[in-house]
């Protein structure tokens, strides 16, 4: 199993920024003539867990919260003689950075300010990077197919679906899928060979949708191009994912998606019986407090169960050229099945299969958050997807079975250790063990596990008119080469 293992350490002293995943509040603090206000105390309150930020502004009249998770705070300013200001709904997404500047007024005069930024387009002016965020009621409500959280992707600038739309077929400003990078709470989650997020390693494109469930995803960031040099690896999307924690209330959910063959009309090529299928995405998630504004938890799992039918029809050897065949390679034939139809090649007939392909995958994510006093705060994160899949590859019955478990692990320790100094210390692991072999229908006396059999021939089809070139010939086998970037390594494969 091949894994990485992270550790950083990070000292943050005020005005330098270098976090990718976390965000921060920064601002000027003046009086109604426009005098800077030295000494203002400000505090900052996250909404959902209660947990708060208290700093001082500088003699210039300048404070900056740092390493705030993305979430909605308040926050609340008052100086010695002069009034309090409260400024409510301040959301914060992943790697933002919000100015807010204050005013204060004499005490004498009582004003509230309330700005609300749930219905504004914030305009990021601390960095030239071009992207787009996420938010959480985007990934709880948009309509997305098969409920993955790479079609979110797309609504970044320059992203371009080059196939599936899965993990490995959508590239960021013309650059290769392979230099995407993707960050679950500032710890890497690509593959492991190269950087392909949902590829068993980057090598072998699959069926698996779950690696991360977007039942534990709170939002994220794409920046597609002119991102800071902080990122560090990657010269495509720089994909950053924050994902769900617990609050003071407690919150759930429940939900199933299904698809069934019962709604759909007859494929062109199904000919005696319509293709199956039967797909059901389920899941469900629990959060909230352990100990009030101090420590809380969330909980995740989403199953995937998909049997969707696949039409086969290739070419296998006819009864004619069975007969003819020499000694050495008539037991190979037996892994042939007979054909339907006649071509017009005598040597060859049509054979057709009605097959079904088979995924299963179960997710699952834990994280406890702690906050001891105002100066520590940790959390520890972990999920798992645990999934098998098996696809058909032709009418003898072959196939590939791919098995794959990806985890991703996160222990952060964060200690304020003045108001413009913080320590952040980040543990974590990105494991993805897989497993890729071929799938052969057992023959008597004869071992196709480790061989492939392949005949090359030209072949007419009927009813097509002028089709006299190479048609597809069944190649029965376990020796399988997945893909190109495999390097012609075939199947198994372990990594």
């Amino acid at each position: 199993m091949f894994f990485k293992t992270i550790v950083c350490a990070a000292m943050l002293l005020f005005p330098a920024f270098s976090q990718t995943d976390m965000a921060r509040i920064t601002g000027n603090v003046t009086d109604s003539t426009g005098a800077v206000v030295p000494g203002a105390a400000v505090v900052i309150q996250n909404v959902r867990t209660g947990v708060t930020r208290k700093i001082t502004a500088d003699s210039r009249g300048r404070y900056a919260a740092l390493n705030l998770k993305p979430a909605e705070y308040t926050l609340t300013v008052s100086a010695e003689d002069l009034g309090e200001v409260r400024i409510p709904d301040i959301t914060l997404s992943v790697g933002q950075e919000q100015i807010v500047n204050v005013v204060l007024r004499p005490a004498v005069i009582h004003e509230t300010l309330t700005v609300s930024s749930k219905d504004m387009v914030v305009i990021d002016v601390s960095s030239a990077r071009i992207g787009a965020s996420v938010s959480d009621r985007e990934v709880a409500q948009l309509p997305l197919n098969g409920r993955e959280i790479s079609q979110l992707y797309l609504l970044a600038p320059g992203a371009v679906n080059n196939g599936s739309g899965t993990y490995d077929n959508i590239r960021f400003s013309g650059r290769s899928n392979q230099q995407n990078i993707i960050r679950y709470d500032g710890v890497e989650g690509t593959s492991i060979i190269d950087a392909s997020p949902g590829n068993l390693n980057g090598e072998v494109t699959s069926s698996f949708r779950l690696q991360s469930s977007l039942e534990n995803v709170q939002e994220f960031r794409v920046d597609s191009s002119n991102f800071p040099a902080e990122y560090g690896t990657g010269t495509g999307g720089q994909i950053s994912v924050i994902t769900k924690s617990g609050s003071n209330d407690f919150h759930g959910s429940l939900f199933e998606y299904m698809r069934n063959d019962a709604f759909d009309a007859r494929n062109f090529f199904d000919r005696a019986n319509k293709s199956s299928l039967r797909m059901n995405q389920f899941g469900g998630s629990f959060g909230g407090r352990l100990i009030r504004n101090k420590l809380f938890f969330f909980t995740s799992y989403e199953g995937l169960r998909q049997r969707a039918g696949v039409n086969f029809r290739d070419t296998v050897p006819s009864d004619a050229a069975r007969a003819r065949a020499v000694p050495s390679i008539r037991p190979l034939l037996a892994a042939y099945p007979r054909g339907a139809e006649p071509t017009s090649n005598p040597d060859f007939d049509l054979a057709t299969l009605n097959s079904s392909s088979i995924v299963t995958e179960n997710a699952g994510d834990m994280r406890l958050d702690y906050k001891p006093n105002d100066k520590y705060f940790f959390y520890l994160r972990y999920f798992r997807d645990q999934g098998e899949s098996f696809q058909p590859l032709g009418v003898t019955g072959n196939g590939l079975r791919i098995t794959a478990v990806p985890q991703n692990l996160i222990l952060n320790s964060q200690q304020i250790l003045s108001p413009t100094l913080i320590n952040e210390a980040k543990v974590g692991l990105n494991a993805y063990k897989t497993r890729a072999n071929g799938v052969v229908t057992p023959i008597p006396g004869l071992d196709l596990a480790a061989i492939s059999v392949n005949i090359a021939g030209q072949v007419a089809i009927p009813g097509i008119a002028g089709q006299t070139g190479s048609a597809g010939v069944a190649t029965p086998g376990g020796l399988i080469r997945a893909n190109s970037a495999t390097n012609g390594r075939g199947q198994p494969y372990t990594a």
